[in-house]
């Protein structure tokens, strides 16, 4: 192999590590899971003008925190289900809520999901759906 075609694949790959980067830690563009979850909903061919039931995932340290935050986030329209990480450490808040996938109102979602969790020594680790044809 040659020398140039060995630093080509190189430079590949150290831009393939920085996109992914950017990715994770959510600078940019790029690296908004919520238009990126969006995007990959777009490609497997959800009809993004439908409402979907969106499940929002939320994790807290305590059975108690974990029935308040519940509490908070039925008060706010969406249904809840309270029930112990498969790994026996925190708690998890499946909260859900049938609305259409706009970028707008997820990144309000998460602000005041992650505000909510936060507030309890938690973490909103992001949202799923089911691909709508």
């Amino acid at each position: 192999m040659s020398v140039s075609f060995l630093v080509l694949l190189g430079l590949i790959g150290l831009a393939l590590m920085l996109s992914a980067r950017r990715r994770e830690d959510g600078h940019g563009v790029v690296g908004d899971r919520d238009a990126v979850t969006i995007e990959e909903l777009a490609r497997s061919g959800s009809d993004l003008s439908r409402p979907h039931r969106i499940e929002f995932f939320l994790y807290v340290p305590s059975r108690t925190a974990a029935d308040e935050l519940a509490g908070e986030l039925r008060a706010q329209g969406l249904a809840v289900e309270v029930q112990r990480e498969t790994d026996g450490q925190d708690w998890l808040c499946l909260a859900s809520l049938d609305m259409l996938p706009e970028l707008g109102l997820l990144h309000n979602w998460r602000a005041r999901l992650t505000a909510m969790a936060e507030a309890r020594d938690g973490v909103y680790d992001g949202w799923g759906t089911e691909v709508l044809e």
